[in-house]
């Protein structure tokens, strides 16, 4: 199955908006899309299901966002799940939960987005926020590339960064970190989805938000690779 999950080193890398972004690229593209939350959260979802519901045929079983936890049930469980909602998708979106490696008690992988990656075997698009750096940018990356046994992380998106820092970064990360660097988003000051401390903003409570979504996408459209995350979502599985 065609996949691809949304990770970051940490929460507020923007992985939520990314993933809406990409949802609604691939829609215009006119691919049927599932997509997933790691965990239990229900905030997030419900951006996946506003974006989802605009057009897209979705899944044969659901076509909404699904909840996958590695914590809440058994790899057998999560797996069957992703098989039953992603049947009829022509390719799913993972969203991760905050930083990568972040799990049961803070430091087990049990929970984590590596954990749900891992257990359905997909590849993982790493979303970096750029901001205030440049070269320290690849050895944070270089220590995520360290942690991943399973070797799933295979690309990456700098976020919140210039044109001229991605093509500074981006051949290094290809050359030392042997990973496809995908691309990049400007920092966007038209794009307003505020967050709070249960997590972002309800997207009922939003103004124009399918309108801002479909910014987002045409904003990804121009600076990330499409084409290579399609690609790279049918390397795994």
């Amino acid at each position: 199955m065609a996949a691809v999950c949304i990770a970051a080193p940490r929460s507020g890398s923007g992985k939520t908006l990314l993933t809406c972004g990409l949802i609604r690229s691939f829609m215009n593209r006119k691919l049927k899309v599932q997509s997933f939350k790691t965990g239990p959260d229900y905030i997030d979802p419900l951006f996946h299901d506003t974006v989802l519901a605009d057009g897209n045929e979705g899944s044969a079983e659901t076509g909404g966002c699904e909840n996958l936890d590695t914590y809440l049930a058994d790899y057998e469980t999560v797996r069957d799940i992703y098989a039953k909602c992603s049947s009829g998708a022509d390719i799913s979106v993972i969203e991760g939960v905050m930083g990568l490696y972040d799990g049961v008690g803070g430091i087990k992988r049990q929970g984590s987005t590596y954990d749900v990656a891992s257990c359905l075997n997909v590849p993982i698009i790493l979303v970096v926020d750029a901001r205030g750096a440049s070269g320290s940018l690849i050895a944070e990356i270089r220590g995520f590339t360290c942690y991943d046994e399973a070797g799933l992380i295979s690309g990456v998106i700098l976020n919140r960064c210039s044109k001229t820092v991605y093509e500074t970064l981006s051949s290094v990360i290809r050359d030392e970190l042997n990973i496809k660097a995908l691309g990049y988003l400007p920092v966007l000051k038209d794009i307003k989805i505020e967050s709070r401390y249960l997590g972002l903003t309800l997207p009922e409570e939003i103004v124009d938000i399918k309108l801002q979504i479909q910014k987002l996408a045409g904003y990804i459209n121009d600076t990330v690779d499409i084409d290579g995350i399609i690609e790279i979502s049918s390397s795994k599985g």
